[in-house]
């Protein structure tokens, strides 16, 4: 099931910050984003997390820094260093739940967690995080119905349960064109480096509904 999650291989790439105020937390922010573009992930990983113990109240650097923990462990064997990756992901999905309850996006951020623990071990801990993968989906959806990483990645999950099962992934394509307007429709938010990734994988989601 390791495929579920080439989704979100290209997240940092597809992040283009356009803030141009000049205070130390943004600076900090771009730096960070500057150097997980550089493929230099366990630096940015550092500097946001250093920027959130400085802002102290803020779950975005949180936030960033476990969907880094998440994504560098694809590429890796030791069995030791996933689960250091993934185990300190959930603390820093804890602190951003600290800062901002009831978030969408951190909900979301936590389902691509457990999904990478059931790709990573499926016979150990595929009954029991699958079903924290749908309901973290789940809670993001009741809070925001329309947001467009929640449906497109939900249905990505559904896509690869389905096919692992030998069932017909196509069931979810309509959730995919829906996400596509979702996206379409997304509005820009007023907090800065607010998450804003995903659009770019919707053709790779796609492949799903031709094959």
């Amino acid at each position: 099931m390791k495929y579920i999650l080439l989704l979100v291989l290209a997240v940092s790439a597809s992040f283009t910050s356009e803030i141009t105020a000049q205070s130390s937390y943004e600076k900090g922010m771009t730096k960070a984003f500057s150097l997980w573009k550089e493929n230099k992930a366990d630096e940015a990983a550092n500097l946001f997390e250093r920027i959130g113990r400085a802002e102290q109240d803020n779950w975005i650097p949180y936030y960033y820094v476990a969907q880094i923990n998440i994504l560098t462990t694809f590429g890796l064997k030791e069995a030791t260093e996933i689960e250091s990756r993934l185990k300190k992901a959930q603390n820093f999905i804890n602190d951003a739940k600290t800062f901002s309850k009831d978030n969408a996006e951190i909900h979301i951020m936590e389902a691509l967690l457990n999904t990478a623990w059931v790709a990573y071990k499926p016979s150990v801990f595929g009954m029991t995080h699958s079903t924290k993968v749908e309901q973290s989906y789940q809670a993001a959806k009741q809070l925001e119905p329309e947001n467009p990483r929640a449906m497109l990645y939900h249905a990505e999950w559904k896509m690869g349960a389905a096919r692992f099962f030998g069932k017909d992934p196509k069931t979810f394509c309509s959730e995919v064109e829906k996400a596509i307007l979702y996206f379409d429709k997304e509005q820009k938010k007023e907090i800065p480096f607010y998450p804003k990734w995903g659009k770019d994988q919707i053709k790779r989601v796609q492949r799903n509904c031709n094959s």
